[in-house]
């Protein structure tokens, strides 16, 4: 148990994973969904739902949901109990008609609007992103630390922007990733989660995730001393991946990410798609209102982490 939360069916921790989709694409992505089925573990998979003529359904980007290969794919993971996410409409921004278009396609398309999402860093969709994610003087430093002296590239927030869908977000969708940390205990570091943000009021709850970026940084946070550390510790983790950036090679999955997840399923967890955990914890404590003090907390620890490894 932490914080206060308990887990379904007896289980000791949590474990879930919100795959962004960049650069996911036929043929190099679907072996770590099998594997994951296998495992009994059910996730998170994210898509580009946005479809028209002037619009690239697969390319080094990755593949969107005009895809029909890729599709055909997600349509069956969803039907195999995976949770799919949004990652803004396309992996380029859209004006608002395209994205309110995107969000009825997705609902469309996999019967409900998203109940999770994650910005994708390139898109100008990005809603309370960039420097706006954090207040005061930590994003100050952060802006310094960037040299983003001019107007904000990410404007899914600014009502007089283009690319403003805030009321959309605010009507359509529960749970935004915001901060991404190093510690494997997702709610350890970020014992807020879920929370709404009174300063940011399009987005209804925001949580955290733990980095695994990329194929190393997934194995890194995966090691078995911190699988162990989450089991003792009861807690949370939320991974933040894309699963299409070299999980799987020749059809197969790498061999030590396929281990440590076999190990971690191998262990008295809980593992379900990212809304299924938040809806959990905020079943048992409701939806936390964040303060002052706690959003001043949260802001300098991440930005304290991004100092020291960079990315996230």
């Amino acid at each position: 148990m932490t914080a206060g939360i308990s887990w379904p069916g007896g289980k000791q921790f949590a474990f879930s994973v919100f795959d962004d989709t960049d650069l996911s694409a036929p043929g190099n992505f679907e072996a770590v969904y099998d594997l994951l089925a296998s495992l009994g573990m059910r996730t998170t998979k994210s898509v580009w739902p946005a479809t028209g003529s002037d619009l690239q359904p697969r390319s080094a980007h990755g593949s969107t949901c005009d895809d029909p290969e890729y599709l055909r794919t997600v349509l069956q993971l969803q039907q195999a109990g995976f949770e799919i996410g949004y990652h803004n409409s396309y992996f380029e921004g859209l004006p608002r008609d395209l994205i309110q278009e995107a969000l009825e396609r997705f609902n469309a398309l996999f019967g409900a609007y998203p109940m999770s999402m994650a910005n994708h860093a390139e898109s100008s969709e990005g809603i309370y992103w960039g420097y706006d994610r954090l207040s005061g003087v930590v994003k100050a430093l952060y802006r310094l630390m960037l040299r983003r002296f001019g107007a904000n590239p990410h404007q899914g927030h600014l009502v007089d922007s283009p690319h403003f869908w805030g009321d959309l977000c605010q009507q359509h969708i529960r749970y935004v990733r915001n901060f991404v940390f190093g510690e494997i205990n997702t709610l350890a570091v970020c014992p807020e989660m879920p929370y709404h943000d009174p300063r940011r009021p399009f987005v209804q709850a925001w949580f955290a995730a733990s980095n695994g970026q990329v194929l190393s940084s997934c194995i890194d946070l995966l090691a078995e001393r911190n699988q162990d550390r989450l089991e003792d510790s009861g807690g949370a983790c939320i991974v933040y991946t894309h699963f299409g950036s070299g999980f799987q090679h020749d059809h197969k999955v790498d061999a030590r990410f396929a281990r440590l997840l076999r190990r971690i399923a191998g262990k008295n967890g809980w593992f379900v798609p990212v809304s299924t955990l938040l809806d959990h914890i905020r079943s048992q404590r409701g939806l936390r209102t964040l303060s002052d003090a706690e959003r001043h907390r949260l802001e300098w620890r991440w930005f304290v982490h991004k100092l020291v490894a960079g990315r996230t």
